[in-house]
């Protein structure tokens, strides 16, 4: 959960294993464009960021150039058909 003290809103930058995700590993928020995978802080929600086609073993990382960026919780989802 994100939710920023302050109403101006503000883009997260996303990598996963340090490279931009592609529109096949993205969340419904998450915007793919011009190389770039962000999304953009208009209040105080869950974001869905990845959506992963298959289970694995990934380091993610969440960025952003504003003094509001904090992360409260995270949920991650279950594969139902394991590793």
């Amino acid at each position: 959960m994100i939710d920023p003290e302050k109403t101006a809103s503000f883009e997260v930058q996303v990598t996963i294993d340090g490279r931009s995700l592609d529109q096949s590993e993205a969340g419904a928020d998450l915007t793919v464009a011009d190389g770039r995978s962000y999304f953009t802080v208009t209040g105080g929600r869950m974001y869905q960021v990845v959506a992963l086609p298959k289970f694995g073993e990934h380091e993610l990382k969440l960025s952003a150039n504003s003094d509001d960026f904090a992360l409260f919780a995270f949920t991650f989802g279950a594969n139902s058909q394991g590793p």
